[in-house]
Order: structure tokens, then sequence, then C-alpha cells
């Protein structure tokens, strides 16, 4: 973990001295002596800022303590270590972690401590500041130490040699009966002759070596989470009018006419062994979601409660875990983490596009309602076109954006951060696990009335190297469409919306509705967007 060094824009550049005060935390010039225990000169007080957590270690009966904020993991020791030339004598040589090169000091060596007489495993400490890292080699873990309060005495270094360089100074503990030396992870990854790598290259190597970075949808049945890879989802909607027919028994609870194909919907929460099914012949709610998927034997669709976010992943990312409880343990693949650790079901959706259940399903319903050739043959060259994924969301008009440049979608936040401005069409600032967001409300940038409901969501964007929110009325839908079916813009005075969105709108996606009917969607441009809040501030 990177410790912070600074607030956040809020606006971006422009807006960086009218938001935030400048602030710099440059190190004291000196310490005290060292074994001395005077105090630092009134101006090194200033400048200096020292952490209240700790993480220990011992060499030893000697402990020793780093800032949390610069201590990335603790790993065991490696079993291969490659030597370099040339090295200093405390360094044992580089491994591979996950793909990032990683310098290995021997604390013992460096500490002047006699080598070790046992060949005990040991842990490695991986540390980071700034654009470096190194590994520590030290004997046993310790502890977590609070060090609010905690009487320290700082160290001044005299030259004599790298002990006095790296050691900070000394945390006293019990009333000094227990002193832990506290190690300046800066002068580590500063000493002489030690390699550096650029530690920003080697993350950009780990992500290309975990492959291609995946997306999921992810849904609630009624009590459980789950998620699919979008991959091999055909189409995420609200649930059309459903038909009773012959199909309907089961967990088939009837069938839906998409753009002339007939597919068989199935109660997705019955079918994972969940006891509140839903009823044959009820009038499905509005809010109910469907996802389409293609099985062998054709289209079929699952309701769902409601779709929840687009999800990124990497494969490894999903984690294995004891599913003898489930109903459905077998279509489980494992579980995924959300950005707010909770638990997401991963399905196996090989395994679903082959569910006998599902099959049967889509060759019956295949059989009695057997799509025309034409429709066919179009399904056939939409599936050859690329395809892409947007969010269809509304603020008086309905609008899409492409799920590649959405990090995440959550709910209105009942509370949020007063700016260190007043901007009217800013909502507030989002406070999103630590990192603060902008949240736009459109409905004020562009003129529009106020919404009637405050039920209201958040489409987080990436724009550079910063996040920012617009707040929306609704997410309807995910659309999964084809590059085709995304055209430029008609002339303005065509269009029935205002000039103003009209100049942040980047193209127009034709999307036919499960009735039949062609429905033109606005794709917003976030860049615009944003330029235009800028100009606005």
């Amino acid at each position: 973990m990177k410790p912070e060094t600074s607030t956040p824009l809020i606006l971006g550049a422009e807006g960086a001295s009218q938001g935030r005060a400048g602030c710099s935390a440059a190190g004291a010039e000196g310490r005290a002596a060292a074994g001395q225990a005077t105090e630092p000169p009134p101006a090194a007080k200033e400048k200096r800022s020292h952490s209240n957590k700790y993480g220990s270690f011992l060499i030893d009966d000697s402990e020793f303590a780093i800032p949390v904020s610069s201590l990335q993991e603790i790993v065991n020791e490696p079993e291969d270590i490659s030597p370099v030339p040339l090295a200093p004598s405390f360094m044992l040589g580089l491994f591979n972690l996950r793909g990032m090169i990683v310098p290995v000091i021997d604390l013992r060596s460096l500490l002047e401590f006699p080598a070790a007489g046992s060949a005990t495993a040991r842990k490695v400490a991986i540390i980071e500041h700034g654009e470096h890292c190194i590994g520590l080699l030290f004997d046993r873990t310790g502890e977590v130490l609070n060090g609010k309060g905690v009487a320290r005495v700082d160290f001044r270094p005299n030259g004599d040699g790298i002990k006095d360089v790296v050691i900070d100074g000394v945390l006293k503990f019990d009333g000094g009966e227990r002193l832990v030396q506290i190690l300046d992870p800066h002068e580590l990854l500063n000493l002489e002759k030690l390699p550096r790598a650029d530690n920003e290259a080697s993350k950009e190597s780990v992500k290309l070596n975990r492959g291609k970075k995946l997306a999921c949808v992810s849904f609630q049945t009624g009590h459980t989470t789950c998620a699919i890879d979008l991959r091999f989802v055909k189409e995420v909607r609200t649930v059309p009018e459903l038909e009773q027919s012959l199909l309907t028994g089961g967990n088939v609870i009837g069938t839906a006419n998409m753009r002339g194909v007939i597919l068989p919907v199935i109660d997705f929460r019955g079918f994972m062994g969940d006891d509140a099914q839903f009823k044959l012949g009820a009038t499905t709610p509005k809010e109910r979601r469907m996802l389409v998927i293609d099985t062998l034997e054709g289209p079929v669709g699952l309701m769902v409660f409601s779709i929840d976010s687009i999800l990124p992943f990497f494969e490894d990312e999903v984690l294995p875990f004891a599913k003898l409880a489930l109903p459905r343990g077998d279509l489980v693949n494992g579980c995924l983490l959300d950005k707010n650790n909770q638990i997401v079901m991963m399905l196996d959706p090989e395994k679903l596009l082959k569910e006998p259940s599902f099959l049967a399903a889509a060759k019956a319903c295949q059989e009695v309602f057997p799509p025309e050739t034409a429709e066919g043959e179009a399904e056939e060259q939409e599936a050859r076109s690329a395809r892409r994924t947007f969010i269809k969301f509304t603020f008086e008009k309905r609008f899409a954006l492409d799920t590649a440049h959405v990090s995440e979608v959550i709910n209105r936040p009942k509370d949020l951060l007063e700016p260190p401005f007043s901007l009217e069409f800013v909502e507030g600032i989002l406070n999103l696990r630590g990192e603060l967001i902008t949240l736009f409300n459109p409905r004020v940038l562009y003129g529009l009335p106020p919404a009637s409901s405050r039920d209201q969501k958040v489409l987080i964007f990436r724009h550079g190297t910063q996040k920012f929110g617009i707040l929306v009325d609704s997410v309807d839908e995910i659309i999964i469409s084809t590059e085709n079916r995304v055209a430029e813009l008609k002339p303005l005075d065509q269009q029935n919306t205002s000039k103003n969105i009209a100049e942040d709108v980047s193209g127009c996606l034709q999307h036919k509705t499960a009735d039949g009917r062609h429905e033109s969607i606005l794709i917003l441009d976030t860049t615009a967007l944003v330029e235009r809040c800028f100009q606005a501030a």
C-alpha cells in the first residue's frame, strides 16, 4: 500500500489552488545524536510527521518497527534468490514477486548482527515508498503497534555506519522496559548500490502476466448476489410481458418475444434452490431484470431480482471456497470480492449453457416457435459484428454509456461532503473507500427540472487520472449491442433534446426493444461533460 501524500484533486488542475491548500512533508534535516535522548529542534518538529501505526518484527531478541503506511505485505523467505554482481554484502539478491522484481536486504547483515545459527523459516517484509520497493529479511513477525501517546526518541545519524542512518529512533513501551527501534523506509530505499526498478512499470507487467482483464455483471437472485462473465451474456434488460404456454412448468414461468424470437423465461431464484419461488401466472414486477444467454439449443432468459453493477476482474481473483451448503453449488466457480469486500458468487457460464433443464426448455421452445429464416440470418450477422456493452440510464431522457468508461454503479450516498467551493451543478464530494470523487448533477448542469425521486444512482467514471460521478434518476438496463448499431448524431434541429445536451453526446445507439420497437438512445460523452464543468467552474 502506498502512503497518502496529498489530498486528491477535486475539479482538476485548474481548480486545485482554490479547492485545497498545498502541503509539503519535508523531513527534518537532522536527528538527535545516536543514543542521545535529545529533543529535535522546533523547526524539525514542524516538518516531521510520525506514523501512529507500526508493524514490528524481530532479529534474535531485538525488536524493530516500520510504519504500516510503507508496509505492503509480508511473505515467506523465497526459495530462489538471484544474486546481483558487485552488490553490497547485506543484499542477498533479487526475487520475483508475482511478476515484480524485488531486491532483498538481509537485515541481520545490514544491522551487524551475528549470522543466524539455525536454518529457521524466515520472513520478508515488502516495503514501498514512492515508486520503489524492497524486501527486508528478518527472523519472525511481531505485532501491530499503536504509537499514539507512546514516548519516542528521535536519532541523528553520526555517520559511523549504515545502521545509524536507517534507524530513525526508538519507541518506549511499558515505561521504557520495552524498546522498539524504528526503521526509516526512505533511508532503506536509498541505500547505495541498491538496484531500483520502476515499480509502476512492474505493476503493469503484473497486470499483463495475469492475462486480460474481464468484466462480469452482478445481480441479486433474492438472498444471494451472483455474477456471470459478460462474454457469455447476450443481453440484459427488463423482463418483458410474459406469455403462458404449454412450456410453462417447473422453473419456466413463461415465454417472451424478443424481436421475433420466442424464448423461455426461467425463474433463476427458484432454479438456484431458493424457497421463495416466483408463482406461475403471477404478474411479473416491473423492476425484475432478465439475462439472456445462448445455450446449445437456443436462447434462454433468466429472471433475476435486480442488476447491481459491472465488476472488472482477473481470473485469478475468483477464489475457491466450500460449496457444500449450496443447493446448486455445482454451477458456482468460486467467489469474487467486490469493491465493498462483499462476497459475490461467480457462476460457471459454460455449465449454465449446458444445463439440462435449460437445454430442454430452449429446444422445446424452438420446436414450438421456430424462428424465421430472415431473423436467423440477421442474428448470425449480428453475432459476427464487434460487440459493445452499454449501460442505459435516465435523467429526464434516456442515455447510454459504454461500460468500458464506467468504473462502478452505486446508490446515491445519504451523506456527501460539502465541497470547498460553491458550484450549483456539484452535488457534493463522495468519499468512496477513502477516495474523494466529485459528484456532478447533470439536471442542474443542463438546466433540467429536479428529479422527482431521491432513489437515484451514481455512475462512477474515469477522466484522465481522476474519477468523477454523475447523478442519474435510474439505471434501466445493460444493452449488449454491436458496433454497426452505433451511429453518428442526426443534425441538431432534428433532435428532441436541448442544444447543450446534444453538444455533449458522442453518438446514438439504435436499440430494438423486446416488443419490436426501434429506440434511439443518446451516448453521453463524459469527456465533454467534464470539460463543460471545468468551463462553468
